[in-house]
């Protein structure tokens, strides 16, 4: 595998990261340290509505300008609002690179934030809104996130609600550019084959100054919950049953993240996984079910869900607790390591084959962490021990700290 890169902190304090790949294309990935967890109380939604409104216009490419270069030089451009970042890429073919960094400067420098703009995309967010509460599995997640971080920023909605959605207004955005935007909150990803050198020179011409940052407002994240056993039961208008169950995990600063995708891929990934071949294949009791383990920069959450349609979730759930405590019991052998070390790589190597692969996976670990976390996690799913897996198992997997949502069809008895 070669993931070499190139870091270069200039003087506006922007960071920038080239990792040079045989590939037509480049990509151009900016990321802003700034998600859901920056946010006010009464402008949550905010940083997932930036995003939105930087696509409506700049100084130099008002309307829909922008999107008309991108497509002119054969690029696409988009962006994404997580708990912890924003970020925005285009990809190009790899000589169209100098004019695609102007491009993406430009937007995230020079928004107009049209007032009436503002309000026409203010409906856009709130019927996105609408139906995410109509999606029996965004209304697992959302739930699950807002129970198992009850108390934090991360139990947010990243789209935010209707009423703060509806409050915000031109000075927020701008206020928000200014704070979150400056290019000491920012790092420059740039994936592809073109010469190192002129790229740093481009990127200099655009940041010569930063300017001064502004003061942190914003409080330290709060200390993390432990919440007792708790159920929740919804009914939606569906036809079929939706399950989870969620515990709080470590975030990407603690190694223990990377044995949590382990056990993941152990206990609920692929038709070999324990809670497949128990719940799935051999007492039909689920028709699909597949953990995750999602880390974030304060913490993370390891997740089972499940869809099922007449089986008893009670009954389901005491089970998938079995299994758990079956595999303290019975450790994973080592065909188990192996096929979760071999998904794991498989998966890895994967995201990182393309341009914007590379860039997503570069960006999100300097805005989060460091770069270097790849080269921790690699190193450490080679050398996982058997021993280590347990030893995580116990740790966060206690289900008398268990958060369980299960979604019903309204006339379910």
């Amino acid at each position: 595998m070669n993931l070499s890169y190139t870091k270069k902190v200039f003087p506006s304090d922007l960071k920038v990261v080239f990792h040079r790949m045989k590939s037509p294309l480049v990509t151009l990935n900016l990321w802003a340290r700034v998600g859901v967890k920056d946010e006010e109380p009464v402008q949550i939604g905010i940083s997932h509505f930036f995003e939105h409104m930087v696509f409506k216009g700049t100084t130099n490419y008002p309307g829909l300008e922008l999107s008309r270069q991108v497509q002119a030089i054969g690029g696409n451009i988009n962006a994404g609002t997580s708990l912890d970042t924003t970020d925005f890429y285009i990809v190009v073919p790899n000589n169209h690179w100098e004019k695609s960094l102007e491009l993406i400067i430009d937007l995230v420098n020079n928004p107009l934030f049209n007032p009436i703009d503002i309000e026409r995309e203010k409906k856009v967010i709130i019927q996105e809104i609408h139906l995410d509460e109509d999606d029996p599995e965004e209304k697992l997640a959302t739930t699950l996130y807002h129970e198992v971080f009850s108390g934090t920023p991360y139990e947010r909605s990243i789209l935010g609600s209707k009423d703060t959605i509806a409050h915000l207004k031109r000075e927020n955005f701008i206020y928000h550019q200014e704070y979150f935007y400056h290019p000491s909150n920012l790092t420059l990803v740039v994936c592809g084959d073109l010469p190192e050198n002129q790229l740093f020179e481009k990127i200099d011409q655009f940041y010569k100054n930063g300017g001064k940052p502004l003061q942190n407002l914003f409080s330290s994240f709060p200390p993390l919950p432990k919440v007792q056993r708790k159920r929740i039961e919804i009914n939606m208008d569906i036809h079929h049953h939706y399950g989870a169950i969620g515990f709080l995990g470590p975030g990407i600063r603690q190694d223990d993240f990377c044995l949590l995708k382990f056990l993941s891929v152990i206990l609920g990934d692929g038709i070999d996984s324990r809670l497949n071949a128990r719940l799935r294949e051999k007492e039909q009791l689920v028709d699909s079910i597949h953990t995750n383990f999602s880390y974030y920069q304060e913490s993370g959450i390891f997740s089972i869900i499940f869809t099922f349609a007449n089986s008893d979730p009670k009954k389901i759930e005491a089970i998938i607790q079995e299994e758990c405590e079956l595999l303290l019991n019975h450790p994973p052998q080592d065909i188990e390591i192996k096929r979760a070390k071999n998904l794991l790589l498989s998966g890895f190597y994967h995201s990182i084959e393309t341009t914007l692969g590379s860039a997503e996976l570069l960006g999100r670990l300097d805005t989060i962490d460091t770069i270097d976390t790849v080269f921790r996690y690699l190193k450490n799913m080679q050398n996982v021990q058997t021993k280590q897996i347990i030893d995580v198992l116990k740790k966060y997997l206690d289900f008398n700290f268990a958060v369980s949502v299960i979604i019903n069809p309204e006339d379910h008895r």
